[in-house]
C-alpha cells in the first residue's frame, strides 16, 4: 500500500498549547490543545467533532512550547485566527483528545 503524499507547503514546528475553538459566528466554545503549526495552519485534538469546510476561530489560551519557538515572524504562532477545518478524525484513546483536527488559516486581506 502506497502512502499518502505530502500536501504540507511549510514546515511544522511541535506546541503545547491550550486553546479554544468555536464556529464563526457561533457562541459555544470548547477547550483543546494545539499540537502543532506552521504559518498556514495548524492541528489540533478535542472532544468535540468538527465539520470539515467550516470556518472555526481559533485563540490560544496557554503556550507552553515542546521545542522553542522560532522568533522568526513567519512562523510564529498565531495567538487568534481564522481557519477552514480541512480534516477530522476520530483518534483512538483518552475521550478528551477523541478527534483529531486539521486547520488551514484564512489569510487577511
Amino acid at each position: 500500500m502506497e502512502s499518502s503524499p505530502e500536501k504540507r507547503c511549510e514546515d511544522r514546528r511541535n506546541c503545547d498549547a491550550v486553546i479554544e475553538w468555536t464556529y464563526f459566528n457561533k457562541g459555544d466554545c470548547f477547550s483543546a490543545r494545539l499540537l502543532n503549526f506552521s504559518k498556514g495552519g495548524g492541528y489540533f485534538i478535542s472532544s468535540q467533532p468538527l465539520t470539515p469546510g467550516a470556518t472555526v476561530l481559533i485563540r490560544v489560551r496557554d503556550f507552553n512550547s515542546a521545542d522553542s519557538v522560532p522568533c522568526d515572524t513567519s512562523t510564529t504562532l498565531r495567538t487568534t485566527a481564522l481557519g477552514e477545518v480541512k480534516w477530522c478524525r476520530e483518534l483512538g484513546g483518552e475521550p478528551a483528545a477523541r478527534f483529531g483536527i486539521g486547520v488551514r488559516y484564512h489569510f487577511p486581506v
